[in-house]
């Protein structure tokens, strides 16, 4: 027995030598493209697991004015897949988490559900560890500041977009060009990162604004794209400007239709004038620990359950909160709970609002404010503080000074495909409704559609069933599929 011992780690340093020449082997290698875009391989800068194999790089766009980090999370020791996933992520201006904390997280989750494939992260140009950063520290203080402190709608929105306009001459100021991100320049971004890890066909897996960028790359660049699962869909006939009014307005009512809580709505419009009248100061604890004292006022109370939607864990309190409220109770787990996570979204330093303005001001109808302001009066009438705040707080205002450019005629018009698509959606999402995906499920010819109920906005990332639903879709697309998970969480 003795013997055997001595002999395995014997054994097991020719393995290692032949795994670590596999790997060397079939690593990425320095590459460029025609259009001048470029990967050039770096080590990792977080923690690898010994177990598994992941390669890092950056890939320059073309024009070199960008440089994407590229997380490979390969599937295999032996061999590169030949159509890896990538995931795309949504905002405009969301990061996809390569930091060092976020990537543990990446990591467990492609190994819990063992895509058998390889799997590709990266950052699009401006967010998360992509260089240059369009982050905006001057925003993001002047919101911590505002948050703690009892202001009106329109106060807000003053501070507010002083602070994005100090942002946007500092960035100006240091020569970066505002209108360099859109979809379209993502879209290419990607086709270029498909060409330098791993020529062909691949599977794109995307989230929110994610889909929209996956679906432009279907029509830029058809031939780089074997399929797509689209979580939360947003497509190019919605326009984010237009639309603004009546999801923020529907957002809880919907939810609380939904749970046969409508008498509460006439309760919520009570308790939020209560609030403008008598604003609470509630202490809650961030996530880091950071004890945080924000102020909730009747339309930041609005903003906090209409936040809460984006989560099919915290949907659930809305009813409850709005309860407590109405019933005098006004320090209730529930309400702890949503402020916190609403406090979270609004002071998420990973997000970069200038992407979310260049490609927002670029993309949606701006010019278009007298039909905005139509679809406030449309859907905004039940709630005054609101109906004030929309129309305090246009996105147009941040436009007439954010140069981003414009969209090329047909941009608008749906993206159509024959290739297999599995769109996901929940049904109590607000931000991207279920109805846009039942849409595009009709003019998809090989489209499925899988909904949550009680789902909030990307589903995914809540939702076990939905991401064992896309590892069976993208094993064999015409297999039997249920038509909806059950909010399994």
């Amino acid at each position: 027995m003795k013997k055997v011992r001595l002999l395995l780690p014997l054994l097991a340093l020719p393995l290692l030598l032949l795994l670590l020449r596999f790997h060397g082997d079939l690593s990425v290698g320095s590459a460029r493209l025609a259009n001048g875009a470029s990967f050039e391989p770096t080590s990792c800068w977080f923690r690898v697991p010994f177990t598994r194999r992941v390669e890092c790089g950056l890939v320059t766009t073309r024009g070199m004015e960008h440089r994407l980090p590229v997380v490979i999370v390969r599937d295999s020791w032996f061999s590169n897949d030949t159509s890896p996933v990538v995931f795309i992520q949504g905002g405009p201006g969301g990061a996809a988490g390569l930091d060092a904390l976020a990537m543990e997280w990446w990591l467990e989750d492609i190994e819990r559900y063992d895509w058998g494939r390889d799997f590709v992260l990266y950052d699009q140009r401006g967010t998360g560890l992509a260089q240059p950063s369009l982050a905006c520290p001057e925003v993001l203080e002047g919101m911590r500041r505002d948050l703690q402190l009892a202001l009106r709608p329109d106060e807000e929105n003053a501070r507010y977009l002083g602070y994005l306009r100090a942002c946007h001459d500092r960035l100006r100021g240091e020569g970066l060009r505002l209108d360099d991100y859109s979809t379209a320049a993502n879209s290419d971004d990607l086709a270029d990162i498909i060409k330098l890890v791993q020529p062909g066909s691949w599977t794109l897996y995307a989230a929110s604004y994610g889909t929209r960028i996956a679906l432009e790359t279907e029509r830029r660049h058809p031939q780089l794209v074997r399929d797509m699962v689209l979580d939360s869909v947003y497509p190019h006939d919605k326009d984010g400007f237009l639309s603004w009014p009546g999801i923020l307005a529907r957002g809880v009512d919907r939810v609380l239709e939904h749970g046969g809580r409508q008498s509460l709505k006439p309760v919520l419009a009570e308790v939020m004038q209560r609030l403008d009248q008598e604003p609470l100061r509630l202490p809650v604890s961030r996530y880091s620990g950071e004890p945080y004292t924000p102020v909730l006022t009747g339309t930041r109370l609005y903003m906090a359950l209409f936040a809460a939607t984006y989560s099919s864990d915290m949907i659930g309190h809305i009813a409850p909160v709005i309860g407590d409220l109405a019933a005098g109770s006004r320090r209730s787990a529930a309400l702890t709970e949503v402020v916190t996570f609403a406090v979270e979204l609004e002071l998420d330093a990973t997000f970069s609002e200038p992407v979310f303005h260049s490609v927002s001001c670029r993309e949606d109808q701006v010019r278009r404010e007298s039909d905005y302001l139509a679809e406030v009066e449309i859907h905004a009438r039940a709630y005054p503080q609101l109906r004030r705040m929309l129309l305090d707080h246009s996105p147009a205002d941040v436009c007439a000074f954010w140069e981003s450019g414009s969209v090329p005629a047909g941009f608008r018009e749906p993206v159509v495909t024959g290739k297999p698509v599995l769109l996901l959606g929940g049904e109590l999402d607000a931000i991207t409704p279920v109805e846009w995906a039942r849409e595009m499920h009709d003019y998809l010819p090989a489209s499925r559609l899988v909904v949550v109920p009680g789902g909030g906005h990307a589903v995914t990332v809540t939702d076990v069933c939905t991401m064992l639903l896309a590892r069976d879709f993208l094993a064999d697309p015409a297999a039997a599929l249920p038509m909806q998970c059950n909010g399994d969480g």
